[in-house]
Formats: C-alpha cells, structure tokens, sequence
C-alpha cells in the first residue's frame, strides 16, 4: 500500500463520496475535470502515491456541484499533521458503513430516484466488482427498509 500525506488522503476520499454521490465514475470524472481518463483511478487506487494536484481542487469542487469546503478538511484540522505520511486506505464500495453514508448523501441530492432500483444503484454507482454489489445490495436493503 502506498503512502500520502494526511492531507491528499482526505481529499481523495471526499471527493470519491461526492463523486459517488453525482454517479461518476472515474473515467467520466477524469474527464469531467480535463484529465487523461484513468487520472481518478491512480488518485483512488492504493497502489499509488498519486493525488488530485491541489490547484484543481476548486475545479473538483465545482464538476461536484459542491464548496471547496466539502472536499477540503474542516477549519479545526490538525494542520501540525496533515502532511504525516500515512497509508492510502481510501474508502471502498465494499464498507457497509461508507456504503451507508453514500446511500444517505444520494437520498439528499437530486439523484434520490436512484435508490428506488437496485440494478440503477449499480449503475449509478458504477460498480462491477462482485464484493462492492453484494455489500451494497445488502446495505440497500436494509436501508430502504427502513427510509421508505
């Protein structure tokens, strides 16, 4: 596993929620913000130092439809740290609990009619790996059982 500074594994891993959220995948993001298509998947893989390059964090924001300050850590961040080597552990597909925390962001965005149909989640998602779907249809489950 490769290793970032606090700092870009932040950004990486918000900016994959809120790309998740949009129904991006990487190629259409990479695309999105003029990159070479398969820019996002080194900046989301784990075998890689890549990370997004801090002067297109403003354009990310905004081919997300968000604030610079979703996608950047909070005002109370431990500044003395964010650059401490750590390893890229970015969110997965295949965590129930970031899965959850994804269902909840597309349920509050204009993409909420996603939820109604597995197969559309998928795809929404852009998921092809077995384990991201079986996580996902089981937290889907789950979770329309109790937000309907």
């Amino acid at each position: 596993m490769a290793k970032i500074n606090k700092h870009s594994l932040y950004i990486i891993n918000s900016t994959k929620f809120y790309r998740l959220i949009e129904g991006l995948s990487t190629r259409d993001f990479s695309e999105k913000i003029d990159k070479s298509e398969g820019y996002v998947g080194l900046c989301e893989g784990q075998a890689t130092d890549h990370k997004y390059n801090s002067a297109d964090y403003p354009l990310i924001a905004q081919k997300l439809n968000r604030d610079l300050d979703d996608i950047t850590p909070p005002d109370d961040w431990a500044v003395s740290d964010s650059h401490k080597k750590v390893d890229k552990e970015v969110v997965s597909l295949s965590d129930p609990v970031f899965v959850k925390k994804v269902l909840e962001g597309i349920r509050a965005s204009r993409h909420a009619e996603k939820l109604r149909d597995l197969n559309e989640l998928y795809q929404h998602l852009s998921t092809k790996h077995s384990k991201e779907k079986e996580v996902i249809k089981s937290v889907w489950e789950e979770y329309t059982k109790t937000n309907e």
